[in-house]
């Protein structure tokens, strides 16, 4: 049980921090496509730089959005059952679960592998290594572990005996 509780102390921690880092990346995108638009439209003058830019930070926010929604169980979902079968909707989540387990490897490994690919080629834009286009992918499954490590021992907590316990 101590495990579990030092375990939901630490994703209070990360998802705290990945909240603020998430919204200073959105709203930096935000100012890069509103800089473009206004660059190209208003002045007249291109930014060749500001669609790299604002690439790199919505693959950023996509995956650590991702991490996060994994933890919230904010994801879409398609309800199948009613809500007053538990057992069987916990039943169907611990398998989505299990399933997201192997999403998540994919996304480590192949992640790991683009990444590795990506820092011997450069954005010429930006003039930087993609490297950092690619990282968070393998990031955002790391990220995912430990959140999906809390949310399966709720799932047999449901099943084997019915109750929710609450994330604090």
């Amino acid at each position: 049980m101590e495990a579990v509780s030092a375990l939901r102390r630490l994703n209070k921690y990360l998802d705290t921090g990945l909240r603020y880092f998430l919204a200073m990346l959105f709203a930096g995108m935000i100012v890069v496509v509103f800089s473009q638009v206004f660059a190209r439209n208003i002045l007249q003058i291109p930014m060749v730089w500001t669609l790299d830019l604002a690439q790199l930070l919505f693959s950023w926010c996509i995956f650590i959005g991702a991490a996060l929604a994994l933890r919230w169980d904010a994801h879409y979902v398609l309800d199948l059952l009613p809500d007053h079968w538990v057992k069987g909707r916990t039943s169907l989540k611990l398998l989505a679960h299990v399933g997201s387990v192997v999403v998540i490897w994919v996304m480590l490994i192949n992640g790991v592998i683009f990444t590795q690919m990506g820092m011997t080629r450069f954005a010429p834009a930006l003039g930087i290594s993609e490297f950092w286009f690619f990282l968070p992918i393998p990031l955002s499954a790391a990220l995912m572990i430990p959140f999906l490590c809390e949310q399966i021992p709720g799932d047999i907590k449901i099943l084997l005996d019915g109750q929710k316990d609450d994330m604090t």
